[in-house]
């Protein structure tokens, strides 16, 4: 994507280093309002810290990274994560709140919402996701992937205007794969801006707009999915999709 007002997220020569080891060398990726990214890699080759310093929940070691034309900073950093909503592997639920208390608690605490009002709009979120009649249930009660798809109303809460997903299903039985991906590509079609960092190949060529392969640290290859699944330029990205697909 050019550069210009249409960016959303633009992350400029991003470095970020864990003591000696550089996890991120200079990553540079702009990212549109509206647009699907899919990010594939090996673990360790640094999709979750690239998503941590978007949210700063890392602190990037150098490199910029600008959202809606602003530099994200420590000044800044909680009005952003209003916007930019984020999904865990692990689904970091409350354990003893019910699910519509999970999802309501945010708006009341971030944005002091009326506990009447934030709990309506909880609802509303649980039926997008397909969870309404789970609505008092606690995420002991619920399976894994009922617990992820809580976990993604929580999100959606304070309404923001991109989504970063970070392996979302991977902590997941594969028959509830499915029922988070469904949700995901609901999100997609209704104009929501994602970063999703993704094992599911089937998703990734669904519904990305365009898919980025990370190896150690860099983008070694971006462009819409069915050229980067489909006809692979780099033998790197060949190599882990040949992995991946027989796996």
């Amino acid at each position: 994507m050019g550069e210009g007002v249409s960016s959303l997220l633009a992350i400029k020569d991003l470095h970020k280093y864990f003591g000696r080891n550089e996890v991120l060398k200079g990553i540079d990726l702009d990212v549109a309002e509206g647009e699907v990214v899919a990010m594939i890699g090996a673990s360790g080759s640094g999709k979750s810290t690239l998503l941590r310093c978007v949210n700063r929940l890392e602190t990037p070691t150098n490199g910029t990274i600008t959202f809606r034309g602003e530099p994200i900073t420590p000044t800044n950093v909680n009005a952003v994560r209003r916007e930019i909503g984020m999904v865990f592997q692990r689904f970091n639920l409350f354990p003893h709140l019910k699910a519509i208390e999970n999802v309501a608690l945010a708006p009341r605490k971030v944005l002091g919402t009326d506990s009447v009002v934030a709990r309506r709009d909880a609802m509303a979120l649980l039926e997008q996701v397909k969870l309404g009649a789970k609505a008092y249930s606690f995420p002991g009660e619920l399976s894994g992937g009922q617990q992820q798809r809580v976990a993604i109303a929580r999100a959606l809460s304070l309404k923001p205007k991109a989504m970063l997903f970070d392996e979302p299903t991977s902590a997941l039985d594969p028959e509830l794969v499915g029922e988070v991906l469904e949700v995901m590509r609901d999100l997609a079609k209704s104009g929501m801006t994602m970063i999703v960092a993704t094992h599911e190949m089937g998703f990734a060529r669904e519904v990305a707009h365009r898919v980025i392969f990370l190896d150690s640290g860099r983008i070694l290859e971006e462009g819409p999915p069915e050229q980067v699944l489909g006809a692979p330029k780099e033998e790197r990205t060949r190599e882990f999709l040949a992995r991946v697909l027989n796996h």
